[in-house]
């Protein structure tokens, strides 16, 4: 029985040296500590992207809540237009090579009805001002996926590849076919794989390819496939974690080990509708890296709940990547940052996004967002969440 026990701490023992996390505060081991010091240096300085870098942003959650709608509804016309949830962030997106957002909400059009919680759908306008923001990667595989039916999903993705068909979709699928192929993003002889997958439909999936599930087997053939087919960077855009918390939890830590242990080496997460932190992950004898972004929170959202900590759902952050070949060609993190963003809400119900470092304290004062959801928003408070919830190495208020 003591030699099974012994057995059993051995192989945690070495299970738990394979995968560390970066250590982000003072510590007595000196290694540790030399790493944290070196990385705090990295941080005042600017880097400056390389003629053949990459650079990506990417945004969290569009929630398509009903006063969002209604204020994109032109009645005279009969139209919608959502160019102004976009207009403060536009010039900032389109400086990247790869712009990335979460489409949490269906785009399947009037015929499915236009509706907001529990089940969404928008109309096909939504994609439209996705478009012209700048965003050429759309990320489909979230709960929602499934809220209308088949017959909406097939909707959503026909309008993308019938009317965009040069806009990158991946986490949903028309058919078996395209579900198990990888969706890449090539640029300056870089083959960057980009993989989404959620942890579950609200509404049971009629078809399995119309979303790319948060299973350990899919997981593992499409990195596996990924390689042989020479992606030389790979991605994992999980829909993960539990709503409204501010830390990752242990199925989150559970995934992460298993993205790392398979080669993985960016994460950028959504689905928590708040901010959570990023971190950085490395293998001592590889000296193999990869950061995960737990959260990024919501890119724009009007809930209808009112109560204590329901600001935090308004703030989001953008993720700002630079990939690229290091001195021995292989292609690795150059650059990374979390930039903070605010949904901001006008006294005549205009919802708009901006970055904070455009926000100020009047703004924060005349938003209703804490007149009408709630009455602990501060420009203070934002501030404060942001500095909690991110390490000062990565935040940076001045991208």
């Amino acid at each position: 029985m003591k030699k099974i026990v012994f057995l059993i701490t051995l192989i945690k023992l070495i299970y738990s040296n394979e995968l560390k996390e970066e250590e982000h505060c003072e510590t007595k081991n000196k290694k540790k500590e030399e790493n944290y010091i070196i990385n705090e240096k990295k941080k005042k300085e600017k880097y400056i992207k390389e003629e053949n870098d990459i650079s990506l942003c990417m945004v969290g959650d569009i929630l398509m809540h009903r006063n969002l709608t209604n204020y994109g509804y032109d009645s005279k016309r009969d139209i919608y237009n959502f160019d102004f949830m976009f207009e403060n962030m536009e010039k900032y997106i389109k400086e990247y090579d790869m712009k990335i957002v979460n489409e949490e909400v269906l785009i399947a059009g009037r015929k499915f009805g236009i509706t907001d919680f529990p089940k969404f759908n928008s109309p096909f306008e939504l994609a439209d001002s996705i478009v012209k923001a700048g965003f050429n990667i759309i990320l489909k595989a979230t709960n929602h996926i499934n809220d209308k039916g088949l017959e909406a999903i097939k909707s959503d993705l026909n309008n993308w590849k019938n009317k965009y068909p040069n806009i990158t979709i991946t986490g949903s699928y028309l058919n078996e076919e395209d579900y198990n192929k990888i969706t890449y993003y090539n640029k300056n002889n870089i083959k960057i794989a980009l993989l989404n997958y959620c942890y579950g439909s609200n509404v049971k999936l009629e078809q399995n390819y119309t979303m790319n599930e948060l299973k350990y087997e899919k997981i593992k053939s499409d990195i596996e496939k990924a390689k042989k087919e020479g992606a030389e960077f790979i991605i994992v855009f999980p829909h993960w974690g539990k709503e409204y918390v501010l830390k990752e939890i242990k199925s989150q830590e559970y995934y992460t080990k298993i993205f790392f242990n398979l080669g993985v080496d960016l994460v950028i997460g959504t689905h928590p509708h708040v901010i959570q932190p990023l971190k950085l992950y490395y293998n001592k004898q590889s000296n193999r890296k990869m950061y995960v972004f737990y959260s990024i929170g919501n890119f724009i959202n009007a809930t209808a709940l009112r109560g204590k900590n329901i600001f935090w759902r308004f703030l989001g952050g953008m993720a700002h990547v630079i990939i690229g070949r290091d001195k021995s060609n292989k292609v690795v993190v150059k650059d990374i940052k979390f930039i903070p963003l605010i949904t901001h809400i006008f006294e005549n119900k205009k919802i708009t996004t901006y970055k904070v470092k455009d926000y100020n304290r009047t703004m924060a004062q005349n938003s209703f967002v804490g007149k009408e959801f709630d009455d602990t928003f501060s420009y203070d408070n934002m501030i404060n969440i942001f500095n909690t919830v991110i390490h000062s190495q990565y935040l940076d208020y001045e991208l």
